[in-house]
This record gives structure tokens, sequence and C-alpha cells, in this order.
């Protein structure tokens, strides 16, 4: 019911009532992802993010973690690629 309430009156974007993964690229130097599920592997050199149906793999050079919480995190380092991965 808020669910849908929400969706009427728009008062949030779409992408976050519809759990949609959502990225923003600063550069190489930054990446933050919202709509995240889980971490499923983390070195400075990879990060491996489980979205809903795919896997966001982030490779680089001395990547860490600045911050994260249950909806957003965000990578910091020497971004190479971003790359999605099926199941």
């Amino acid at each position: 019911m808020l669910k849908d309430w929400i969706q009427e009156t728009q008062v949030l974007p779409e992408e976050i009532i519809q759990d949609i993964p959502v990225l923003y690229v600063l550069g190489q130097k930054e990446i933050k992802i919202m709509n995240y599920k889980k971490i499923l592997h983390y070195s400075p050199e990879e990060m491996v993010l489980l979205l809903n149906a795919n896997r966001l793999i982030v490779s680089g050079e001395a990547l860490n973690i600045d911050y994260f919480n249950e909806d957003e995190i965000c990578i910091r380092g020497h971004v190479i690629s971003i790359t999605y991965q099926s199941g």
C-alpha cells in the first residue's frame, strides 16, 4: 500500500522504488552504487557486489570502501573497469 502511494505521488525516483541498481562514477577515482544487495569479494584489486540478478565487478588498483550502508556503497581508488556478470 505504501509502495503504491509512493509510486503514484512520485516522492522517490523510480530506480529506488523498483530496487534498480544506480551507479555514479566520478572519473576513475570513485564509484557509488545504490541498491546493491551484498559484498561478495573485497580486495585492493577487485570488488564484487551482488545486485538483484547480476554481479558487479569493479577492478582497479588500491581500491577501498570509503563507506557503505544497507542502501549504498562508495568505492575509491584507481578504477580500471566495471563489469556486469549474470548470475
